[in-house]
């Protein structure tokens, strides 16, 4: 019986661990709005190429070679579930690097690293690696925090495999129980 208790608890952990991303970072993310307005605040560079970025497209800002740390912007209201299309533009390169998978990305890499909950006040942390092929995968070569983001919400299907995975540990710690007893 202990035996399936132990295995109920490690099933029970690993959907908390899926459940509760905000306190992770992950490389290669996505982000979307929570609702709201979503303000950027610069939070340093230490790159020696020159970069900006535009967030959905709007005009770059934050050049990271002259902004000062903790500079403000207030992007505006974005509604609920709206993915946000975070660009760098390295412009002693020439070259753009994106937020999520490494599919939109020249190189194919992933170059963005995001940190849940930065520093405990519900910011969401971005820095960018902004060399191409990867660099010395540091991502502080452009690094700035929002407010009101979110990591992606996963698939319905996400859940429905967690959630098998859950009713299948219980079937078989009953199943145990039954012929034990």
């Amino acid at each position: 019986m202990s035996k399936s208790l132990t295995q109920l608890a490690a099933a029970v952990g690993l959907l908390a661990t899926f459940a509760a991303p905000q306190a992770q970072a992950a490389l290669g993310d996505a982000l979307i709005a929570s609702g709201g307005n979503i303000t950027i605040r610069f939070e340093g560079s230490d790159a020696s190429f020159a970069s900006l970025i535009s967030v959905n497209g709007g005009g770059d800002f934050f050049p990271n070679q002259s902004t000062t740390i903790g500079t403000t912007v207030n992007l505006g209201f974005f509604a609920a579930g709206t993915p946000l299309d975070i660009v760098l533009n390295v412009i002693t390169t020439g070259d753009l690097f994106r937020t999520g998978p490494g599919a939109g990305n020249p190189d194919g890499l992933a170059h963005a690293d995001i940190t849940y909950n930065f520093g405990g006040a519900g910011r969401t942390r971005v820095g960018f690696e902004d060399l191409f092929g990867g660099g010395d995968k540091d991502y502080n070569d452009h690094n700035f925090s929002f407010t009101n983001v979110q990591a992606p919400i996963p698939e319905p299907s996400t859940y429905a495999l967690m959630l098998a995975g859950l009713g299948a540990v219980g079937f078989l710690a009953r199943r145990r129980k039954s012929t034990q007893g």
